[in-house]
């Protein structure tokens, strides 16, 4: 039995579908290392959305069995993530048929802007995006852009950007520099480009100017972290 259900699922999982025959299991082992009733939960339909949780326990099944899945591919990025500033209260304040209006609007300006700097629509992450980038300078221009053009419409956009090693995940990404860049951005002002170190070093000569906005913890990241605030 393959773990996957349908072409569609295969397309959707995120991890080396490609290569599926060589890892996933029959029913019968699989039934030797997990109970029927996780077992069962593998095949929920909301199974996809929470692929990262089920990885880990997949992993270790296959290990007790004398297999491992194969090591996603890791690549060099700089990841954006971009949020509307207090959008719950404005939603209530705005009523729904203004508040997707705005939304619609906003996720227009994001879109756009991505494409426009060279960046790579990664998914939606609530009310903001998470996005790829080639190039920190490309993504810090790309993030002020959004956050001036979501201001005409009235809206406030946080932005976090860092850069380093992601795990692809098929069209998704992963890994440690992904939920850095997530943590940045929730340490960020409304209206503030917020980048890590990182970031600063890797765009000296940019033309950018940079405010040295502290020492952060970063909530489940090791570490201290040195923050900054784009100047464009």
């Amino acid at each position: 039995m393959n773990l996957f259900r349908s072409e569609e699922h295969v397309k959707a999982w995120p991890l080396h579908f490609q290569a599926a025959d060589a890892y996933v299991m029959p029913v019968s082992e699989w039934a030797d290392v997990f109970s029927a009733s996780m077992f069962r939960n593998r095949l929920d339909t909301d199974y996809l959305e929470r692929s990262q949780e089920y990885l880990q326990d997949y992993r270790q099944a296959l290990l007790l069995k004398g297999k491992a899945i194969p090591a996603p591919d890791r690549v060099l990025l700089t990841v954006m993530f971009t949020d509307i500033v207090d959008s719950t209260r404005r939603a209530a304040s705005e009523g729904d048929d203004t508040w997707r209006g705005l939304l619609e609007q906003h996720n227009d300006i994001t879109r756009n802007q991505i494409r426009h700097f060279g960046g790579t629509e990664v998914k939606q992450t609530g009310d903001g995006f998470l996005s790829s980038f080639t190039s920190p300078a490309r993504a810090v221009r790309a993030g002020a852009a959004i956050r001036d053009a979501a201001a005409a419409i009235g809206l406030q956009v946080r932005v976090g950007i860092h850069s380093g090693e992601c795990e692809v995940l098929g069209n998704d990404l992963g890994g440690i520099a992904v939920h850095i860049g997530a943590r940045v951005a929730a340490a960020a002002n409304p209206a503030e480009v917020l980048v890590t170190q990182t970031v600063v070093t890797a765009m000296t000569g940019s033309g950018i100017d940079f405010v040295d906005r502290g020492v952060h913890e970063l909530k489940g990241v090791p570490n201290t972290w040195q923050l900054h605030a784009a100047q464009v």
